[in-house]
């Protein structure tokens, strides 16, 4: 009823041999990662069989600002490792696990952020000799955390439906701006079963978008995974808590509606199963308020069984202003469209356009229209002339694939 990568860390590689302790210290941005530092410090204690008995710890000795998105590792060369104890400064212990033949080792729970912790290594080398190693160390601390939330559109959250319609986007929102995007798409991950192809987009510096270049095909199986938690999304701002969720694509259901028939074609699984007599917004302006019902692929956002409509939601006054408590409605767009039930417009139905910008259809398929499409599924509409926006509800399948990557940082 309206008008309308790898995370930036701080690294300290400690190398303990019988005659020698050598300690970097150093900041990653980039290409090098801890396993090729670590190796590169470790040809200063010989290669192969030769090679010293020796212990290499990350984070070093008394290294500051170290990321809490990456694992403590431990790896012993020439040597096996006997105890490792990785405590916080209330002596708490952090769980690790080695690998079978007992030479390397990694912490298994995130490391809190502004937070001191000492690593304790002991060993022994391959003649017998005896190693220690003892790295205390404290993890960076944020400006701001940015903890990201996983939602079905803005006015529900993913995890409220088990199942969504062949147009649901996977929808990230984060509570603070930004500006390293890259960074962040690498670390949301998105798997589906069967494999699919999809890309990230940005929809504002605080929202991001993945779909597929086409509707999903029905029974597919997504889950989504943020990953997000320890790593510098610029500015000083680090991911918080992460968080996960799944959903399974419903039946295709896609609906048509077209003005210049007047006219709502249904179909589920391609098969058309209702066509709906239609009343949509007229073509007509008062003031700055656009009356025609946005043109493009809406994806439904949920449905009520009564919603209250009001005209100054949208700043329309005067004769035309309305408060109306309007029964069987689908939510398509974030301005305001529905689709609802207009018994005052059923001689219009069919025949021209009279909502303020929803599409009007009688109460009997109203009823019906609401009992099979919900959110994931989509309205199509066409040829009033006024595009649907992107922002304007979930308007993502307005663009087309090429258009639809030039939003991401990675996806080229």
């Amino acid at each position: 009823m309206v008008g309308h990568g790898p995370a930036t860390r701080a690294i300290g590689l400690a190398v303990l041999t019988l005659s020698l302790t050598l300690t970097t210290a150093c900041t990653r941005s980039g290409g090098a990662d801890a396993k090729s530092v670590g190796n590169e410090s470790l040809n200063g204690a010989g290669k192969g069989q030769n090679a010293k008995p020796a212990l290499s710890v990350w984070p070093g000795t008394n290294a500051t600002q170290v990321s809490v998105a990456d694992a403590v590792t431990v790896t012993a060369v020439s040597a096996v490792l006997d105890t490792v104890t990785l405590t916080d400064a209330e002596n708490k212990q952090v769980p690790g696990e080695f690998d079978n033949g007992k030479r390397r080792w990694h912490s298994t729970q995130p490391l809190a952020f502004d937070s001191h912790y000492t690593i304790t290594v002991a060993g022994t080398g391959s003649g017998g000799q005896r190693l220690t190693q003892t790295n205390p160390f404290t993890t960076v601390k944020p400006a701001k955390l940015a903890t990201p939330v996983l939602r079905a559109n803005n006015n529900m959250l993913l995890e409220e439906r088990k199942t969504y319609g062949v147009g649901q986007p996977v929808v990230v929102s984060f509570d603070e701006p930004v500006t390293n995007r890259a960074e962040a798409e690498n670390a949301l991950q998105v798997t589906t079963e069967p494999r699919v192809t999809g890309a990230w987009r940005w929809i504002s510096d605080r929202e991001v978008h993945w779909r597929p270049p086409e509707y999903w095909k029905p029974g597919t199986k997504v889950s989504i995974k943020t990953n997000v938690y320890g790593r510098h999304l610029g500015d000083g701002l680090y991911g918080g808590k992460d968080t996960s969720g799944a959903f399974t694509v419903g039946p295709s259901k896609i609906a048509i509606a077209d003005d210049k028939t007047f006219q709502m074609e249904t179909f589920i699984d391609g098969k058309m199963v209702r066509k709906i007599p239609v009343a949509m917004g007229r073509h007509e302006q008062i003031g700055a308020i656009d009356l025609r019902t946005r043109s493009g692929p809406h994806v439904v956002l949920g449905n009520e069984q009564v919603t209250r409509m009001t005209s100054s939601s949208f700043g329309l006054g005067g004769a035309e202003a309305y408060d109306s408590m309007v029964e069987y409605t689908t939510h398509i767009s974030y301005e305001g469209e529905y689709v609802h039930a207009a018994p005052w417009s059923v001689g219009q139905q069919g025949n021209s356009d009279a909502s303020h910008g929803c599409i009007n259809i009688n109460t009997e398929n109203a009823i019906w229209f609401m009992e099979n499409f919900g959110p994931g599924d989509v309205v199509d509409v066409r040829n009033t002339g006024l595009p649907l926006p992107l922002t304007d509800g979930l308007g993502d399948w307005t663009l087309s694939w090429a258009d639809w990557i030039k939003g991401s940082a990675t996806a080229r």
